[in-house]
């Protein structure tokens, strides 16, 4: 890998050293605080690392993208390649979403509270499509190896 490529390695590592920092706060800190353990009021150390973890999900997805977009510019990319990659994204997409319960707002019971299918439909949407992309992930790498192996 090109060194000026690295850019993504170093704010990886930044973003680890804050999450250190965080968790020795969490445990030397935070954790003297005596919050009132009551249903529904989070405690200090909670809101801490949920909104770190916001943060870190937001940053990942953002330096994700750039790192997509500045190695095709740096590297170029062929459009037909590209509009390929992006057609089967939205179509697992599309297939991730309507295998999911919640895509049609369904409510469903667990124990005895009553939730509506629109944020567990989001959530059921992500693992459905890491499980689709993964499946594809394997049957192209066995599909390849196959395929070397008879053509040789």
């Amino acid at each position: 890998m090109n060194s000026k490529l690295n850019i993504s390695k170093w704010v990886f590592l930044a973003l680890a050293a804050v999450t250190v920092v965080i968790a020795v706060l969490f445990y030397l800190v935070v954790s003297t605080i005596k919050p009132e353990y009551k249903l529904g009021n989070p405690t200090p150390r909670a809101d801490l690392f949920l909104n770190w973890g916001y943060i870190l999900i937001v940053l990942g997805i953002i330096i994700a993208l750039i790192s997509v977009v500045f190695t095709a510019v740096i590297k170029g990319v062929n459009g037909k390649t590209l509009l390929i990659a992006l057609i089967a994204f939205a179509i697992i997409a599309v297939v991730a979403f309507l295998m999911s319960r919640g895509a049609f707002e369904l409510p469903y019971q667990a124990g005895e509270k009553l939730y509506s299918g629109k944020t567990h439909g989001w959530v059921e949407m992500g693992l459905n499509f890491f499980y689709v992309t993964l499946a594809v992930a394997i049957i192209s790498i066995l599909f390849s190896v196959i395929y070397k192996a008879v053509k040789k």
